[in-house]
């Protein structure tokens, strides 16, 4: 975020860097299989029975998601996605009628009415550049899941779980972070789901 200290700005942009080198690296084959496991992985952390669940559409160089939304609508879970509105995430329900267009930043983007609430999810599955095993999560630098669940109690505190989806050499040993940034409850990578509180 524009206002982190110049010294955690640096830190921040340097692992974002690596990430996105060793991202834009991984062949496509890797990646089919990344979304398939990520799929797989991701059913042990959401609710038995169907919830109100938030997620996001990937980019081509993340962990994807579309096997793993199209999982949970085969399983009953409502499922809303984010679309860019200013300076903020509104949250879309999505199904398999679904329009999408592009968004200001080249994400594919739910149309319809905006009528999710975050508070009210059972799981946050958000997008995470990198993350490390005390829960600190790196996004893409633009702020918005930071300033998406600064209003959203945490899991330990009631509220819905925080989950990142990386891949597996995303999880690092120190994420740069400060008190403005969430923190997530887990992560899952196309081979294991992780707790961290």
């Amino acid at each position: 975020m524009a206002s982190d200290h110049p010294g955690l700005a640096d830190a921040k942009a340097s692992l974002r860097r690596r990430v996105r080198a060793a991202r834009a690296a991984r062949p496509p084959g890797q990646r089919r299989a990344a979304e398939s496991g990520l799929a797989a992985k991701a059913v042990d952390l959401l609710p038995p029975s169907a919830a109100r669940i938030a997620c996001y559409v990937s980019l081509a160089a993340e962990p994807g998601t579309a096997l793993l939304i199209a999982g949970m609508l085969a399983s009953g879970h409502r499922v809303w996605v984010p679309r860019i509105e200013g300076a903020a995430l509104a949250w879309v329900e999505t199904g398999p009628g679904t329009d999408y267009r592009t968004g200001p930043m080249g994400i594919a983007e739910p149309a319809g009415e905006a009528d999710g609430d975050l508070a009210g999810m059972a799981v946050i599955l958000m997008p995470a550049t990198a993350v490390d095993r005390q829960g600190n999560r790196l996004g893409q630098g633009g702020g918005f899941y930071d300033r998406a669940l600064a209003t959203v109690p945490a899991g330990d505190e009631g509220g819905p779980l925080r989950v990142a989806l990386v891949f597996d050499d995303d999880v690092v040993e120190h994420v740069p972070a400060d008190a403005r940034d969430q923190r997530v409850d887990a992560f899952v990578t196309p081979t294991r789901a992780v707790r961290i509180r």
